[in-house]
């Protein structure tokens, strides 16, 4: 369930904590036991690839004010720069399409996402938006949609979400699950040669950017949610092995960083009244999205 804070006389709907599965490398702040994989026998699960980027979230309240919010705190909605500076976009992007996204999430809904715009520690060159949404919790009902009606309630609106590799029965082998850790979806095969152009241009140490840079050619990893009766009824996170590795080695926080921008792919228009909101495939192909 989501913890409740009170700011500004406003209570904040904070994102749960995700616990790792079996198998998954815990990060600097992750707390609580893996869940073993026989924890899911038996259930339907959805499993997206794991985006490295800013949680945030958007709503409304019952005078139809915007909130926007980042982990366990409100942002300025109206104020750019300074240490919200790379939610700069979020904001303006909220405020461009503020109407539309009333009209649909009211004051009932909160949509979650991955906010894109700085690199943490892998950097990608060709994304579909700068917002990709994950999860949308019910204030009503006080329950958190299966992706299915996630997809029907957002259809109207420009929301890209998070690219689904696989939804069917829990798979019984740990090594099933980490065989879908593939490189990813908003990665182009020259993505190296992107990054070094982005600091160059930015007058960066390359060294240095490079060592804050997670070097795989993998996504970071998987999050999988279970999901029955129109709902998610729990969810997991599975972070490949030498992941944790790249952040430790860092010695730094992406917080501390300069902003190194991740790149759209071409042709991306995140203030245009309608969004591809498909994924390539490996292989040639598109997820379908919502």
């Amino acid at each position: 369930m989501t913890h409740t804070i009170l700011l500004h006389n406003r209570e904040l709907a904070k994102y749960p904590r995700t616990p790792h599965l079996q198998g998954s490398r815990y990060q600097p702040g992750d707390k609580g036991d893996p869940v073993p994989l026989s924890a899911l026998s038996g259930l339907t699960l959805v499993v997206e690839e794991k985006l490295d980027a800013a949680n945030a979230g958007l709503s409304f309240d019952a005078a139809g004010q915007l909130w926007l919010q980042s982990r366990g705190h409100y942002l300025d909605v109206d104020r750019m720069g300074g240490r919200e500076r790379q939610f700069n976009l979020f904001k303006q992007w909220a405020r461009a399409h503020e109407s539309r996204l009333l009209q649909v999430l009211e004051d009932r809904y909160v949509m979650y996402g991955e906010f894109m715009h700085a690199k943490h520690s892998v950097y990608y060159d060709a994304l579909p938006h700068l917002f990709c949404e994950f999860d949308i919790w019910d204030r009503a009902t006080g329950e958190f949609l299966d992706t299915s009606r996630r997809h029907a309630l957002l259809a109207p609106l420009p929301v890209v979400s998070v690219p689904v590799l696989y939804a069917g029965p829990a798979p019984q082998r740990l090594q099933d699950l980490q065989a879908m850790v593939a490189p990813s979806l908003g990665r182009t095969a020259r993505w190296r040669d992107a990054f070094d152009e982005d600091v160059a241009r930015l007058q960066l140490d390359r060294a240095l950017c490079w060592r804050q840079t997670d070097t795989s050619e993998l996504a970071e990893g998987l999050y999988l949610k279970a999901e029955a009766d129109g709902k998610t009824v729990g969810r997991y996170k599975l972070v490949r092995p030498d992941f944790i590795q790249t952040i430790l080695d860092s010695q730094s926080h992406h917080s501390e960083r300069p902003i190194i921008p991740n790149r759209l792919r071409p042709g991306v228009d995140l203030f245009a009244a309608e969004v591809d909101k498909h994924w390539p495939l490996p292989g040639g192909g598109r997820w379908p999205g919502a």
